[in-house]
């Protein structure tokens, strides 16, 4: 197919507003003893602080994706985004569990759109044999952005305190949305035709799909080890490892830079193995058996009794991001073109029960046991079936539909 250049643009937009919609959405960890402290939570309280995002996220994730098959993707992101902007700047005013929970909520309404409105554009803007890298791209900012929000919001917590830490990040991603509105191309391919099917026509069709229902499940067990890292990866550092404040940002933030990395190195692995004539599946597959292998490493990280080691194993476990952009294009090969969007969300809806359940399942075996051992190890049982299901459930990918032109 011929070459667009513009159509990086918007990839590299979508990527930097990633890069925020995990900083916001990774902030509450990183302030998390500090805010329990102060707001006076018990380590299940927290857990329900934590998952309260996962809560309105998941929920909106059928709506924004129909939204997203529907409507112009510029003004749809731009509204969402500053929505979540908003929000996280907001949790820097909580005084209570109750306020907390409540702002927490609203950052999982605005980034919902995230997942589908990427995946959407690629699906559009890339043919099937080049999705993984522009995939990865895409995605990748999320890790920067916890990479990075460690780096920056721990030193903005230990010289101003955790409310001017989300203030201060929550409205400098307000700037993100000038070039936003002022590059995205005018005359968008990715704008919306009209050609999505009415809501329960569209879930209808996805609920009979093996496949839809096979990459959902898959996408659950990598959101349940994913948010195990995101949720409680700093607190388990801090207070199981014994890692000092003052290092707290670079030790934390390079495990997710391993995972931005790793992705990267995956989208670039799969295409590799396509271009030596390797079918869609065979590819896809292949680099998610070995990034839910890599999770395994787990086991040993929460085991060590060197912190060193611990360490070194936590980050081997990180390489498992190699796995993410090849799980991205899955939705994109079995949804026809007017339907990524619903596919994709439906994928993140299903996927997010875990960023529910995962936190606060927990916190409660932290509050149990005074031990984060039995949540390192349902992580990686949780690796386990993400190949189970990704390897049995999900059938044969295909090019049934026309690549864009």
């Amino acid at each position: 197919m011929p070459s667009h250049p513009r159509r990086w643009i918007p990839i590299g937009l979508l990527s930097l507003a990633a890069l925020f919609n995990y900083l916001d959405r990774g902030s509450l960890s990183v302030a998390l003893p500090f805010v329990g402290r102060d707001l006076h939570l018990d380590p299940l309280q927290q857990g329900w602080a934590l998952a309260a995002f996962s809560i309105t996220y998941t929920l909106a994730q059928l709506p924004a994706g129909w939204l997203v098959d529907r409507w112009p993707l510029k003004w749809l992101y731009a509204g969402a985004f500053a929505l979540w902007c908003l929000a996280s700047a907001a949790t820097g005013l909580a005084s209570n569990l109750l306020m907390l929970i409540f702002f927490r909520l609203l950052l999982g309404i605005g980034e919902s759109v995230y997942l589908p409105g990427g995946l959407k554009f690629i699906s559009e803007q890339f043919g099937s044999h080049e999705r993984s890298i522009p995939s990865a791209v895409f995605d990748v900012g999320c890790k920067a952005g916890l990479a990075i929000g460690l780096v920056v919001e721990v030193w903005i917590l230990r010289v101003f305190g955790w409310r001017w830490m989300f203030l201060s990040t929550g409205l400098a991603g307000m700037l993100w949305l000038l070039p936003w509105l002022l590059l995205y191309p005018t005359a968008s391919r990715t704008a919306s035709s009209g050609r999505a099917a009415v809501p329960w026509s569209a879930l209808r069709e996805i609920i009979r799909s093996r496949n839809a229902w096979g990459m959902a499940a898959g996408y659950f067990c990598w959101n349940y080890y994913w948010y195990l890292l995101v949720s409680w990866g700093p607190s388990y550092l801090y207070m199981e490892r014994r890692v000092p404040l003052s290092s707290l940002g670079w030790v934390a933030g390079f495990l997710y830079m391993v995972v931005a990395f790793s992705e990267i190195a995956g989208g670039w692995i799969t295409t590799a193995l396509l271009n030596r004539g390797w079918s869609i599946t065979r590819a896809i597959k292949s680099v998610i058996v070995l990034g839910f292998s890599l999770g395994l490493f787990v086991v040993p990280a929460c085991l060590a009794t060197d912190r060193t080691l611990a360490l070194l194993f936590l980050y081997l476990s990180a390489l498992s991001g190699v796995l993410i952009s090849a799980i991205l294009v899955v939705p994109q090969q079995c949804a026809s073109p007017n339907q990524v969007g619903s596919y994709a969300s439906f994928q993140n809806f299903i996927g997010n029960f875990s960023g529910i359940a995962g936190p606060v399942i927990t916190g409660w075996l932290v509050r149990c046991v005074g031990s984060f051992v039995p949540g390192f190890l349902l992580g990686a049982l949780a690796c386990f079936g993400g190949i189970a299901c990704y390897v049995w459930w999900t059938e044969r990918l295909t090019d049934r539909f026309p690549d864009p032109s």
